[in-house]
């Protein structure tokens, strides 16, 4: 069995710098000997003894990732591009730091409240669950935690990052006016509060839409306001009733791109065209939004970066080891392509 001595002598480095690299602790290792030691390790097919480590080192090395929680029963939170996107580089980040990625998909509020008493980790991050859930947890979880796409009050020492949600939706509307489009539609997204308006991301790219429209004198009424959702049946019947009056509108924003694309589907399959009917723009900038046809005009939010730095934060409170407020929001801009008609 390779030991760490026997890289160390291989890299001409003391044991205690390959135990470093192996940590993760690689302040003080310079690139080129933290490349050669990796490149030797790799070589010599050297496998460090997880168990070993955890036992010295009184910590798990395992980061536990936490996905959110699904409306219903079908739906596949990790199938979904912006999910996967975000997890590809929280998985990086933590390899990177010699830690091991703990992927948990929970299904509701007792589960998680479980899996963060019972989980052996050294630190929990969450991906689209709910702000108010979020609150709650963060007074039970007892480790650093980094949460996404949450809006937290002043007062709450949690760290969080998001989108810039509310910014995101006014440039599309903007864009939308500057191209001479007064009569737009908007089609939000969940979670609804008991009052049936959006929470949380969706409420405040729904404010942006709006401030938008009220900044060009656009009377801004809830008529125009159509409620998106993952549940098949209710997304269908929000599309026909779209549809129904989609001659009262130039264009119509959707709060995500997964929304626009089935509405492009729908509306294809129904004699309107885009944009020759109907203009068109999303928010999120999925991969499959520049192949779909005609290619969508969206918001791109920057999913991989809000991964990047949702782990990049959560070892950085590792190694700071106090509670503090932190809020980190990745800026957005308009993607456009083909989804748009001027009007004159």
């Amino acid at each position: 069995m390779v030991t760490i001595k026997d890289i160390a002598q291989a890299a001409n480095v003391s044991a205690m710098t390959v135990s470093n690299v192996i940590h993760g602790r690689t302040k003080k290792v310079s690139r080129e000997t933290k490349e050669r030691i990796e490149r030797i390790m790799e070589e010599m097919q050297y496998v460090p003894n997880m168990g070993a480590r955890m036992l010295v080192q009184n910590q798990s090395r395992i980061i536990g990732v936490i996905s959110g929680i699904p409306s219903d029963s079908e739906q596949e939170t990790l199938s979904h591009p912006l999910a996967a996107e975000m997890l590809g580089e929280i998985e990086k980040v933590i390899r990177s730091r010699g830690y091991y990625m703990m992927l948990y998909a929970a299904s509701s509020e007792k589960e998680i409240r479980d899996l963060i008493h019972t989980w052996n980790v050294d630190g929990i991050l969450t991906i689209g669950i709910p702000t108010e859930i979020c609150r709650e947890l963060g007074g039970d979880i007892r480790m650093p935690a980094v949460f996404t796409d949450c809006y937290f009050r002043e007062d709450e020492n949690f760290r969080n990052v998001g989108t810039e949600d509310e910014e995101g939706a006014y440039l599309a509307a903007s864009y939308l006016i500057k191209k001479g489009h007064r009569r737009i539609a908007y089609v939000t997204d969940g979670p609804y509060g008991q009052d049936g308006r959006p929470t949380d991301v969706s409420k405040r790219r729904l404010e942006g839409f709006q401030r938008a429209l009220v900044e060009a004198h656009i009377p801004v009424s809830d008529e125009h306001i159509y409620k998106g959702s993952i549940q098949e049946e209710e997304q269908t019947a929000m599309l026909q009733a779209l549809a129904g009056h989609i001659f009262d509108y130039t264009a119509v924003i959707f709060s995500r791109d997964y929304y626009a694309l089935e509405a492009m589907d729908y509306f294809r399959h129904h004699g309107i065209w885009i944009p020759k009917d109907i203009s068109i723009v999303g928010f999120d900038d999925l991969s499959m939004s520049k192949f779909a046809y005609p290619r969508l005009t969206t918001v791109r939010q920057g999913a991989g970066e809000k991964g990047r730095k949702a782990a990049e934060l959560l070892f950085q409170a590792l190694e700071e080891k106090e509670e503090k407020k932190v809020d980190i929001r990745i800026p957005v801009r308009l993607v456009e392509r083909e989804t748009v008609k001027e009007i004159l």
